[in-house]
């Protein structure tokens, strides 16, 4: 746990200089714990971590300090951590590196006050994406492939959340090629993004279907363990929370998609992405041709055996009563330790993975582009 801590606090260094400082004080809370010196403030704490998570896997090394960072926040959003409210921007307030002792003794305090509130959000399956940037992840792959002559598409994502990536292609974009072309997209949340590598002028020509894409979309189904309702307070106040406080544009653009998220509708299928496939997987979608799914940083949250049994339920089903359809899977993950990479693809933080049925019952995948987590640039392969 303390050496998740640091490797977040570092990741953080750079981008979310509140959340590089919480981390690391939470990572010398553990030190203490560990060592048999936990605070006496902090001991009722530790024991509500302790029982939130007992008996829990977490495959992602990141994902217990985003809770824990995450439950902090929804404290602070709903009120109830006023000691935090003064170094989140998104509760007003506001943070810096001098602040570092007094926000210290605040976060103390509110562990020790509302260890009890966190329990809930402590206790949640796993992190819910809510990064509205990720779009062009799966819209680029999609565009590539999809023809208007068979237009009609059936769209799926996995770990959905609150389905805010099923809704990307009504987002606002600019969107910049190699040689300084400009494909434009009005729309709120907007994003500025660059296309960069050797399939750079390719996909960004693509991009001029969107629209046409949009209205051919017939249905979108959102698959999670627990979908969340952005219109519900509390469980929008979830998404939130999951923003980080210093990140303001970023929260800008949630509460934007939320907005767009709730004039199109969105079906949603509770479980196992793997049971969400099988049931799923009975339906013909009789008036669609284009079958996609797709993910983004979900997957990453799945050990190799769930993996694997995710990836025969994806094949099975492409290769089932939608034989007759163009199907395809698209992923923005981090590389996998099974994944055998093509030098190119080497060394990039997340990739854009393309699945297709392989006419033998099983997947054949290409390697599409890759970006960052939270890309601004998205390398074309």
């Amino acid at each position: 746990m303390i050496d998740d801590l640091r490797l977040q606090a570092k990741y953080c260094q750079d981008t979310s200089p509140l959340y590089a400082a919480l981390y690391e004080h939470l990572a010398g809370y553990w030190l203490d714990h560990n060592a048999g010196q936990t605070d006496p403030a902090l001991a009722a704490f530790f024991d509500t971590v302790e029982r939130c998570w007992q008996g829990r896997i977490f495959t992602a090394w990141f994902e217990r300090p985003l809770l824990l960072a995450g439950a902090l926040h929804e404290q602070a959003l709903s009120g109830r951590a006023s000691a935090l409210a003064p170094f989140y921007s998104s509760c007003g307030g506001s943070f810096d590196a001098s602040q570092g002792e007094a926000f210290g003794a605040a976060l103390k305090a509110t562990l020790a006050e509302c260890h009890q509130d966190m329990a809930g959000f402590l206790s949640q399956s796993s992190i819910q994406t809510n990064e509205t940037s990720r779009g062009l992840s799966w819209l680029l792959p999609v565009l590539s492939g999809w023809q208007e002559t068979r237009p009609a598409v059936t769209l799926i994502e996995l770990g959905c959340s609150a389905g805010l990536g099923l809704v990307a292609d009504h987002y606002g974009y600019r969107v910049e090629g190699l040689a300084g072309q400009v494909w434009a997209q009005q729309g709120r949340p907007h994003f500025d993004m660059a296309l960069c590598g050797a399939g750079a002028e390719a996909a960004l020509a693509s991009l001029s279907h969107v629209q046409a894409f949009g209205g051919a979309t017939k249905t979108r189904i959102g698959c999670d363990l627990r979908p969340l309702n952005g219109a519900d307070e509390q469980q929008g106040r979830i998404l939130e929370a999951l923003i980080w406080p210093d990140n303001a544009p970023r929260l800008a653009r949630l509460r934007d998609a939320m907005k767009i998220k709730r004039a199109i509708p969105l079906r949603f299928e509770a479980g196992d992405m793997v049971d969400c496939i099988d049931r799923l997987a009975t339906e013909r979608f009789a008036d669609t041709p284009m079958v996609c799914l797709f993910n983004t940083v979900a997957t990453c949250y799945l050990d190799d055996d769930h993996y694997a049994r995710l990836r025969a339920a994806i094949a099975n089903a492409f290769s089932g009563l939608w034989a007759d359809k163009d199907c395809l899977w698209v992923e923005f993950e981090m590389p996998r330790i099974s994944d055998d990479l093509p030098d190119y693809a080497q060394g990039q933080e997340q990739l854009i993975k393309v699945h297709r049925p392989d006419g033998k019952g099983g997947l054949q995948t290409r390697y599409f582009g890759a970006a960052t987590a939270h890309p601004k640039e998205v390398e074309i392969f």
